[in-house]
């Protein structure tokens, strides 16, 4: 029998593994929606589209897989704003595919990582609570005055663990609190049969998502229309 995780990954030697891009941008998407509480993605030839309905966020369109043509076809039809679109593939790429209208965000990264258990490290100086609501659960550093330190949130989808707004407050950083939350939710992922973990980076946060042992599977180009 295959694993759940299977479809996203391939094992290779010294406890590595390869990604499908196409496979873990879609759950990257399927799983935003429910830390998100959104609606479910919509199929698209070229990925998927999310309606969020918010003036500054009123659609966003995932381009799993990079592909000239529909690329254009896509970026062409486009043109309200508030209209995002997250393409897996380099600014140099994406790039010459937008018009003005566009505004090309900071780069960021799909990353994936076969999930593993680990111990959690206790910290004085904190205290750290994790709370489950249906297939979305947060976890919760409060200093010593029940101020939030830093938390983080993960979805669990048909086996896969889809993490989001991780977040250390700047004068708590530096501690470690960031890798504790991962570690925390990725332990509560494997106990709800998830096996491979997702998420979408920027450049700070790629640092110790690799450190970790995530995996780089895509550069992820974002970019809006702009309001006017």
């Amino acid at each position: 029998m295959r694993s759940k995780g299977s479809k996203w990954r391939t094992g290779l030697e010294n406890n590595q593994y390869a990604f499908n891009q196409m496979a873990t941008a879609e759950a990257w998407a399927r799983g935003w929606t429910l830390t998100r509480g959104k609606s479910h993605p919509v199929t698209q030839t070229y990925g998927c589209k999310i309606d969020l309905g918010a003036p500054d966020h009123l659609e966003r369109h995932v381009v799993t897989n990079f592909d000239a043509q529909a690329l254009h076809a896509l970026t062409t039809s486009l043109t309200v704003p508030g209209t995002w679109l997250k393409v897996c593939a380099s600014p140099e790429t994406v790039t010459p595919f937008l018009r003005d209208i566009w505004q090309v965000q900071p780069p960021e990264y799909l990353m994936a990582v076969a999930l593993r258990q680990a111990a959690v490290s206790a910290h004085n100086d904190y205290r750290l609570s994790i709370r489950t609501s249906g297939t979305v659960t947060d976890a919760e550093f409060t200093d010593k005055d029940g101020q939030v330190a830093a938390k983080g949130r993960v979805a669990q989808s048909n086996g896969c663990a889809i993490f989001d707004q991780i977040v250390t407050e700047p004068e708590h950083q530096r501690k470690g609190l960031g890798r504790i939350i991962m570690t925390a939710l990725s332990n509560h992922s494997i106990a709800n049969e998830s096996n491979t973990g997702v998420l979408v980076a920027t450049e700070d946060g790629r640092a110790l998502y690799t450190s970790m042992g995530w995996t780089v599977v895509s550069l992820v180009t974002a970019a809006v229309i702009a309001q006017i």
